[in-house]
């Protein structure tokens, strides 16, 4: 059973050294290139980065690359497959912003 906190009654939270390097590793990941990953994890070769650190879930990717889509204005009339559902296309013609 895990330690529980005297004030609050609720468990206490811990992580370990290597909960904070693979937290670390995954947020780079989606910022350097696997190369420099691989530098800053100290990977002795680039297939351990690939395979846990790049190699990610497509739905997750997929959300990332929408919401990145929608923050620059684009309205493509296609909903987003990561809402739920496959991409369908609607009536609304393609928007740009000026």
């Amino acid at each position: 059973m895990a330690a529980v906190d005297p004030q609050t009654g609720k468990p206490k939270k811990w992580a370990s050294a290597h909960d904070l390097r693979r937290a670390f590793g995954t947020r780079w990941a989606k910022r350097v290139m696997p190369a420099v990953l691989k530098e800053l994890m100290r990977h002795a070769d680039i297939a351990t980065t690939m395979q846990f650190y790049v190699d990610q879930d497509a739905r997750e990717t997929a959300a990332d690359l929408w919401r990145e889509h929608k923050a620059a204005g684009y309205h493509s009339g296609y909903h987003s497959p990561a809402s739920g559902g496959e991409a369908e296309e609607t009536e609304a013609a393609p928007h740009r912003p000026k």
